[in-house]
């Protein structure tokens, strides 16, 4: 890839470069879970599980769409990871539970992935993370307001 002689530009690529390797990268380093399905356990294990996320709820959390975790979560629940079940209140929306299964996957993936992390930051210092943190934040705030104003 050429750089960018200006930052935004080299961010704004940048960015879907980083998603892209990350997700080749730790398809292969982590064991056990893709890295997509990785985020979505993470997010199911920091979730309230009483009562149970709807897939909806958890679409809401990731920032993705309904559709897309569903697709992940059928594929998921064929392995044991989860159990996607009727919702009593609401016939229309599905509950999703991790399995034992998925808990202990989940863990053990967090575990495993602390060397993806240490090598994926290796030379990088406290400060310029919570510099690339904040900016990282901050777009997001910016592209929450942008969908606001389009919706």
């Amino acid at each position: 890839m050429k750089i960018p002689d200006r930052s935004d530009y080299l961010i704004f690529g940048g960015v879907f470069l980083l998603a892209n390797k990350m997700q080749i990268v730790g398809d292969k380093m982590v064991d056990g879970l893709s890295t997509k399905q990785w985020f979505l356990t993470r997010t199911l294990m920091d979730m309230p599980s009483d009562p149970p996320p709807t897939i909806t709820r958890i679409a809401c959390e990731m920032d993705t769409t309904r559709q897309n975790v569903a697709k992940m979560l059928e594929k998921m629940e064929r392995e044991g990871l989860v159990i996607i079940e009727g919702n009593e209140s609401d016939r229309r929306s599905r509950r999703v539970h991790l399995t034992d299964l998925g808990l202990r996957r989940g863990k053990q993936v967090a575990d495993n992935s602390q060397d993806f992390l240490k090598r994926l930051f290796k030379g990088i210092g406290a400060a310029k993370l919570n510099t690339a943190g904040a900016v990282i934040l901050k777009m997001m705030k910016n592209l929450s307001d942008m969908q606001e104003d389009i919706s």
